[in-house]
């Protein structure tokens, strides 16, 4: 999924769900943060403080990273939670169960967990989080986040079941943009044979499109039917459902959910078909902002950079090119800082899901 979803779709149901504005907005923030924290390192403070933080995402989400630790810290926990399924016999049995499946019973265990840590400083930032974690497995559906021959999509086809000939074109200029790497797959291909995917790689963002009705050809040859509206309008009800579960484990008033609401993010997702997310995230923001729900109007801001960052609110810098991680000022609102309670969240989170959660499961990518 895209920014529309993680931050206007999680900011509605959040708000649907009881959750104020200033709280969706938290949520919201940090379930597209997700996507935003592309960077890692150790900050060193002037008083000899110090702070560790890790990415959650590769830049620009770029589906030719083949870096296999890599992927298994960042693509596994925040993007591809393992589905925990076997079927076929003769192939690698990890693989399978490393593969995405919606609502898997991984999945629940994750969101399980959230509950139960809502209380928590970062409780907030922590679901959002976890939404975007849980969401992804519905649009991820089918494709693991490691590099593997069981990503692999030979045909893909449109909504009319035709063979979507300028997809297949545009992806392999894609993955062959720059002349030194079609020089490196060339001589690579006599050694190895051809790349095997990562994620949804061999699809590009058809998964993530809310609008789209499609087909493909898996590894094996299956057609697999996808139908990105239904499967979206899915985990808008089990988002629903999970934070339910959280105001009534945090003795908060649990609220009606109004179908008027549910139709209209309905709606939206099958009509709003730009191919941008951003595009379609500013649409969204519109029907916020001229009350087409029943909360209300509401503003809300989210800025990965900027004056009113949460970068700005714990350094003083607008650009995170400009960030110095030695002897840099300590500020005692630096604890209670979204960029800081964030990083916690993301943290916390990767520990549980990969030292807690996947072991159970007999699954080790740590």
């Amino acid at each position: 999924m895209q920014v529309d979803f993680h931050l206007g779709v999680t900011y509605v149901l959040a708000r649907m769900s009881g959750f104020t504005p200033f709280e969706a907005n938290t949520i919201a923030s940090s379930s597209q943060y997700v996507d935003d924290a592309v960077n890692s390192g150790t900050i060193l403070f002037q008083n000899r403080s110090a702070y560790e933080f890790r990415a959650s995402a590769h830049r620009m989400l770029d589906y030719r990273n083949f870096k296999e630790l890599s992927n298994h810290h960042v693509w596994i926990p925040f993007h591809f939670i393992p589905g925990n399924e076997v079927h076929e016999n003769g192939v690698d049995h990890l693989a399978q169960k490393l593969v995405c499946r919606p609502n898997s019973v991984i999945a629940q265990e994750i969101v399980k967990s959230c509950v139960a840590n809502f209380h928590k400083t970062f409780g907030h930032h922590l679901l959002g989080v976890t939404t975007h974690a849980f969401v992804d497995t519905w649009a991820h559906q089918g494709f693991a986040g490691i590099t593997h021959e069981i990503n692999k999509v030979s045909e893909i086809y449109d909504g009319e079941g035709a063979l979507d000939t300028e997809m297949m074109n545009y992806r392999k200029k894609y993955y062959r943009r720059n002349p030194f790497r079609r020089f490196y797959d060339w001589i690579r291909s006599f050694f190895v044979g051809e790349y095997n995917p990562i994620g949804h790689g061999t699809v590009l963002s058809y998964p993530d499109l809310p609008y789209l009705r499609w087909s493909y050809q898996d590894w094996q040859g299956k057609t697999i039917e996808r139908n990105n509206p239904a499967d979206y309008m899915q985990a808008v009800h089990h988002v629903l459902e999970f934070y339910k579960e959280v105001r009534k484990a945090n003795n908060l008033p649990v609220v009606k959910i109004f179908d008027q609401d549910l139709r209209k993010v309905r709606e939206l997702l099958e009509n709003i078909d730009d191919e941008e997310g951003e595009q379609r995230l500013e649409k969204w923001r519109e029907h916020i902002q001229c009350g087409s729900f029943q909360f209300g109007t509401d503003t809300w801001k989210y800025s990965v950079e900027g004056p009113e960052s949460w970068l700005n609110e714990a350094f003083d810098i607008d650009i995170l090119e400009d960030f110095e991680f030695e002897n840099v000022p300590y500020k005692e609102e630096f604890l209670k800082s979204n960029w800081k309670l964030m990083h916690d969240a993301l943290l916390f989170y990767r520990f549980t899901v990969l030292h807690d959660v996947l072991p159970r499961y007999q699954i080790c990518v740590a």
